[in-house]
């Protein structure tokens, strides 16, 4: 067999092989004496026709599979001989079987960058630690206060701020419905009947809430509206809309008072002091894990910066496009406007390349950890990931692997642990050194106009 390689670009070579004529003569032989054994020809018993006969018949058919099987034969070998370590399957480009017999096979190859593991062990970070206080545990009991409050009808008076407003409202744009206009528009941009709007400054539809102040039941009022140029529904940007708006009723929030009663109606015997407890050990929880992800983000910054390599652009182009896919699914879930996600395709473009590249990058060099390292899985933690997944996606264990089998997925959920453990053993070996907290934590990340993309810090 003669093998020469053909470098394309980084990480893409191409291989040209060909097999000599007495291969193809030794693999006709084997498959037509299969053909042999099994051929039904008529006046012959199954079996013992002639090979001539079988020849003649299935002619077309051995030839096909004795292409085909030599193919997969030479480009197997060649990898072998040349000891290539390969990142995709082999895409065979062409193939020729010569008058003589003899095979040619051009296949492209996706290979593993070459990596030489410099510093991975021990890496020095520094992140920021949140730490539960005073008045992170108040903001959260103010949350549950508002959750349980209840709302009264507000009589004698006219709105004022931080009231809730049951109005009737629908714009107008050049002299046309606003919903005529721009059909798409979402309804709390548009026309609203008996809608709950909470008199705040902090509003979809800015300058409205100040419009309203005064207002008393069944009165009818006016309102012009112009909206930025940056508002989040691109269609009304810039644009001065009119509102015809009529007041229902006032509504004021009462909040309980912060008790032992209070704590009681959330759980039976529950004093105040218990539940703030309950509320400050939670939050810690939640500020320990993400010191946790911070940390990791951290450290695969650092391994990325140590140990570069060039992946193939192949692979980077399908992670873009695998990224692309979750930002954009995971903004219409939050219910971002289509026109506010295309509005920004370009930047989320290039994060997501950004995103891709580091990705790949990390799966490499993560391979090479686990070589040397000698990570390995054991079935213990493979029963439990599948388990997990199981209850995940509300399947028995049993049908998650009937069909992680059947969709040859098993090895990719083996592959995630492996990956994901050598990342705990990297988080574990580096020098992590805690920094106060330079803000407060935010646990809200689901703020209105925001596109969430790869590199957003939520």
């Amino acid at each position: 067999m003669n093998v020469t390689t053909e470098q394309k670009e980084n990480c893409v070579i191409d291989l040209h092989i060909t097999l000599p004529a007495d291969r193809f003569e030794q693999e006709w032989k084997r498959i037509t004496e299969e053909y042999c054994r099994l051929a039904r020809i008529p006046g012959f018993r199954k079996g013992k026709a002639p090979r001539s006969a079988v020849e003649k018949k299935y002619a077309k058919e051995i030839k096909e599979e004795v292409t085909e099987k030599l193919m997969q034969a030479a480009v197997r070998e060649a990898i072998q001989e040349k000891k290539m370590e390969l990142a995709q399957y082999p895409q065979v480009k062409e193939v020729k079987l010569n008058d003589d017999h003899t095979l040619e096979v051009t296949a492209t190859l996706v290979t593993k960058p070459e990596i030489e593991l410099a510093e991975y062990s021990g890496l020095e970070v520094s992140v920021e630690k949140h730490l539960v206080d005073d008045a992170a545990v108040s903001r959260q009991l103010e949350k549950m206060r508002e959750d349980a409050a209840d709302f009264v009808t507000a009589e004698g008076r006219g709105l004022k701020m931080e009231d809730f407003a049951i109005v009737d409202y629908s714009g107008m744009l050049d002299g046309k419905a606003l919903q005529e206009v721009h059909p798409d528009l979402p309804p709390s941009y548009a026309a609203r009947q008996h809608a709950w709007f909470r008199m705040e400054t902090k509003s979809p539809l800015p300058g409205f809430a100040e419009a309203l102040l005064g207002m008393k039941p069944d009165e009818s009022r006016e309102v012009t509206i112009t909206f930025p140029k940056n508002s989040p529904e691109e269609m009304l940007r810039e644009a001065t809309v009119t509102y015809a708006v009529k007041l229902h009723e006032i509504k004021e929030r009462q909040l309980p008072a912060l008790d032992d009663a209070f704590a009681g109606k959330l759980k039976p015997g529950l004093t105040l002091e218990a539940l703030q407890k309950e509320i400050r050990d939670y939050l810690q929880q939640m500020m320990d894990y993400q010191f946790h992800q911070k940390a990791q983000a951290a450290v695969v910054k650092k391994l990325l910066e140590q140990n570069p390599c060039e992946p193939p652009a192949t692979m980077v182009q399908r992670e873009v496009a695998n990224v692309l896919q979750n930002v954009i699914r995971e903004n219409q879930e939050r219910g971002v406007p289509e026109e506010m996600i295309k509005s920004h395709q370009e930047e989320l473009m290039v994060s997501a390349k950004q995103s891709a590249e580091e990705k790949v990058k990390l799966h490499f060099i993560l391979q090479e950890i686990v070589k040397k390292e000698k990570i390995e899985v054991t079935p213990e933690e493979l029963h439990q990931e599948i388990g997990r997944l199981a209850q995940r996606y509300r399947m028995t264990v049993e049908k998650l692997l009937k069909e992680l089998k059947k969709n040859h997925a098993l090895g990719s959920v083996q592959e995630d642990l492996i990956f994901n453990k050598t990342l705990q053993w990297l988080v574990d070996h580096a020098k992590i050194t805690e920094l106060p907290a330079s803000a407060p934590a935010e646990h809200d990340c689901g703020e209105e106009g925001h596109v969430h993309g790869p590199h957003c810090h939520h």
